[in-house]
């Protein structure tokens, strides 16, 4: 037998097409990436009560300087972090979304999605001057922010995966 196998094994039972349209497999992404954004959150003050780590205000700080809200950074931190987490959720959910358009499927490509999600952060707050790059963070830092977008990147693509692919990762 062949060791590089070409096209799909027999107990891949997906279907070959996507379930929509790519028009609203894109809305079907933004909506997901908001779920998304909300299980991140979750997990995030699951873990605070777990490390007693604090809030960080690198999402307010970041998205207060591309809006041009700086003065409201010190008085309304908490909403400009849910806004900026939320947003960079929804914005690049659409990738994930495109990936299960295209059958690019399942844990892995959610796995692949992550770094996605995180090269999309560290873009915003590396050129709002917020943050620098993850691999000279402390490892605690990187370890937790790796959980939550791997949680995110999850969420998203098992919705995405269900609802565009018509794919169940447990069946």
């Amino acid at each position: 037998m062949n060791s590089i196998y070409h096209g799909r094994t027999p107990e891949a039972n997906f279907p070959l097409v996507p379930r929509t349209t790519f028009g609203r497999a894109i809305v079907i992404g933004l909506g997901v990436g908001a779920i998304g954004g909300l299980g991140m959150t979750v997990t995030n003050k699951l873990e605070q009560l777990i490390t007693n780590r604090p809030n960080s205000y690198v999402p307010a700080s970041t998205i207060a300087y591309h809006l041009g809200l700086q003065g409201l950074r010190e008085h309304h931190p908490i909403p400009l972090n849910h806004a900026h987490r939320f947003g960079m959720a929804i914005i690049t959910a659409p990738i994930r979304a495109m990936m299960s358009y295209y059958g690019v499927i399942g844990p892995f490509a959610s796995y692949l999605f992550s770094f996605v999600r995180i090269a999309a952060d560290e873009a915003v707050e590396i050129s709002a001057g917020t943050s620098t790059w993850p691999w000279i963070w402390p490892i605690n830092q990187q370890v937790i922010d790796v959980l939550h977008k791997g949680a995110y990147s999850v969420i998203v693509g098992f919705l995405c995966d269900k609802y565009i692919r018509g794919v169940s990762w447990f069946s």
